[in-house]
């Protein structure tokens, strides 16, 4: 063995003991960070919260009759007059007025679309407030937009309906032509968030018996090569299915009065699950990575089952609620269910994190970033509430 001028071990031994002794401390740091991380989330995952403070609070802007709405984080208040985005300060993002009877509204992302019901005035707006007003010289039905800005149109043109799509811009970009001879009455459609699927839902009486065709057209550049840009569909006998939507990109459910389906592609939606009901459905509530369904509690330990399941269909959680609720908000670490007087926040792992009052009658509640804050909006002003 080498030894040094002073009769020691050799230099490249102790050269190797010291990277032996940084590369163990460097894993027992790396572990000791790692456990830690664990510990702060399992106590985080697990703490429960019974009080809350106001942290910031603000006018309350709309009119009485106003609808209030989670705009990408931001909040998206409507009527028949206008409709207008703030930010979580209150400070106005864009407006835009309108005269409506019965406007329809639907946002994703920072796009916004709103149309009169049978009238033919659409508008498409983005996160700035730029604006493309449609004129669809045909009543409008129903709409849809993706995260992108192309929003779906169905249209009424006396036998016969008309989905089209329309860019940001308000360009016509394609358009499907239906009717009940051919394809079926259109009762459910939804543009994927990257604008090149769009899923309808078609109703057809044939001898008798109301049948349903779910058709999937893509738009991109695998939709060319296939006939009017169908790239895949199903059919069901003796089922309706009246709600189709998109979580994210790739998945997509369908709601029947039986069953769920959930169909999955980038290109061409394919049918990957089916998830039977226990009983009537109440109600679904998704976000993009999953759903909940909503069943009355039978066994009259509470009024609803409330039962989560992750993008894969696989059920991650089932809970009782003991109270008429008026809306879910759902994300992949909770579900916030809430009414006029109560809200409960419910993780997925089951704990009831938070399970009181707000102070205050409860119009709507927008989820903020923070896992403790929540905007709440109540009729005398919009609070920022942080839950303690």
């Amino acid at each position: 063995m080498l030894k040094d001028w002073f009769g020691k071990t050799g230099y490249k031994d102790r050269i190797f003991k010291h990277k032996l002794q940084v590369m163990y401390r460097t894993v027992l740091i790396i572990a000791l960070v790692v456990v830690a991380i664990v510990i702060l989330k399992v106590q985080a995952d697990n703490r429960v919260y019974t009080k809350y403070e106001i942290v910031r609070e603000m006018k309350r802007f709309g009119t009485e009759n106003s609808t209030f709405r989670n705009y990408d984080g931001n909040i998206l208040v409507h009527s028949k007059d206008g409709i207008a985005a703030y930010d979580e300060n209150g400070g106005q993002m864009w407006n835009q007025s309108y005269e409506m009877q019965a406007p329809l509204v639907k946002n994703n992302g920072s796009y916004v679309a709103v149309g009169d019901y049978k009238g033919t005035t659409l508008y498409i707006i983005g996160k700035k407030g730029t604006t493309a007003e449609v004129e669809t010289n045909l009543p409008i039905l129903s709409l849809d937009v993706s995260a992108q800005g192309v929003a779906a149109v169905l249209l009424q043109d006396n036998d016969v309906t008309w989905l089209r799509l329309y860019s940001e811009k308000g360009e016509l970009i394609s358009e499907v032509k239906t009717s009940m001879r051919n394809n079926g009455y259109p009762v459910a459609f939804a543009i994927s968030p990257d604008n090149i699927k769009l899923g309808v839902s078609y109703v057809k009486a044939e001898a008798g018996k109301i049948n349903t065709s779910l058709a999937f057209y893509n738009f991109g550049g695998v939709g060319q090569n296939a006939t009017d840009n169908l790239v895949s569909g199903y059919e069901y006998d003796g089922q309706i299915f009246p709600l189709i939507t998109y979580l994210n990109e790739t998945d997509a459910v369908a709601v029947g009065d039986e069953r769920l389906l959930l169909l999955k592609g980038k290109q061409k939606p394919t049918l990957e699950k089916e998830i039977a009901f226990e009983q009537e459905l109440q109600g679904i509530y998704k976000c993009e990575t999953g759903f909940a369904l909503v069943y009355r509690d039978l066994d009259g330990e509470g009024q609803y089952n409330i039962h989560i399941y992750n993008a894969e269909g696989e059920e991650e959680l089932k809970h009782k609620v003991d109270f008429e609720f008026s809306d879910i908000i759902l994300d992949d670490k909770k579900a916030i269910i809430y009414n006029e007087a109560k809200v409960l926040v419910l993780g997925l792992n089951g704990v009831e994190k938070y399970n009181s009052d707000l102070g205050g009658n409860i119009q709507a509640l927008i989820p903020t970033d923070s896992s403790t804050e929540i905007l709440a909006v109540f009729p005398d002003g919009i609070r920022l509430m942080k839950l303690r």
